[in-house]
């Protein structure tokens, strides 16, 4: 899978609700096992930033159309 995608995937979970449950079973990559570390922290701050850095690179892609 895309990288990209796996990361969008993570992400958009996290917002939705769907936390460390979303990730359970996957065969995701490492990028995407360490978005799901950090955005499981504890520092609430930390997670505000990786989750808008997220959503950012999810709009861009998703504007070029290059999200699959």
């Amino acid at each position: 899978m895309d990288p990209a995608f796996e990361r969008a995937y993570v992400a958009m979970s996290y917002l939705i609700g769907a936390r460390e449950e979303a990730v359970e079973g996957w065969p995701l990559g490492s990028d995407a096992r360490a978005l799901a570390r950090t955005l499981a922290s504890g520092d609430r701050e930390s997670r505000a930033v990786v989750l808008a850095r997220e959503a950012a690179r999810i709009a861009l892609a998703l504007e070029k159309g290059s999200l699959r």
